[in-house]
């Protein structure tokens, strides 16, 4: 994994982590509001980046993922060195937009920052590595 694709795997888990912390801390002194007045929730400033991408389970159909998923021609996913299994995403590529999620763990292309399932690359027209953009769904 390259140091700049580290770093803002890094800076994006502090802010998870600040986002956590803030809500914790407004959580608790919403007991305490006079008022009575409900709280909204906070609201996901979830920004776009971009990210070169491979693609994975060509040659795995068939196989469980490290995240229990079975590998099939439909399979839609992304393969990420860092995030947990199950974390929801929103990939973007020509305009086209798909939710969906980690399906598997673990070491990605030697380009890429992560690589999408077959399903997901032929869904949004992908071919070979490419950047695309993405977004934890919110």
């Amino acid at each position: 994994m390259s140091s700049a694709a580290l770093q803002r795997q890094v800076a994006l888990a502090a802010a998870a982590l600040l986002a956590v912390l803030l809500v914790v801390v407004l959580d608790r002194s919403g007991g305490q509001e006079a008022s009575g007045a409900t709280a909204q929730p906070p609201v996901s400033q979830a920004e776009w980046e971009s990210a070169t991408v491979g693609i994975f389970g060509r040659s795995r159909l068939g196989e469980t993922t490290a995240c229990d998923t079975l590998l099939t021609q439909g399979t839609l996913g992304i393969a990420h060195p860092v995030l947990l299994c199950g974390v929801d995403l929103v990939v973007s590529y020509r305009g086209h937009e798909v939710r969906t999620e980690v399906i598997e763990r673990g070491n990605v292309g030697p380009e890429s920052q992560f690589d999408l399932s077959t399903a997901l690359a032929d869904d949004l027209g992908i071919e070979k590595p490419t950047t695309i953009r993405w977004r934890f769904a919110g």
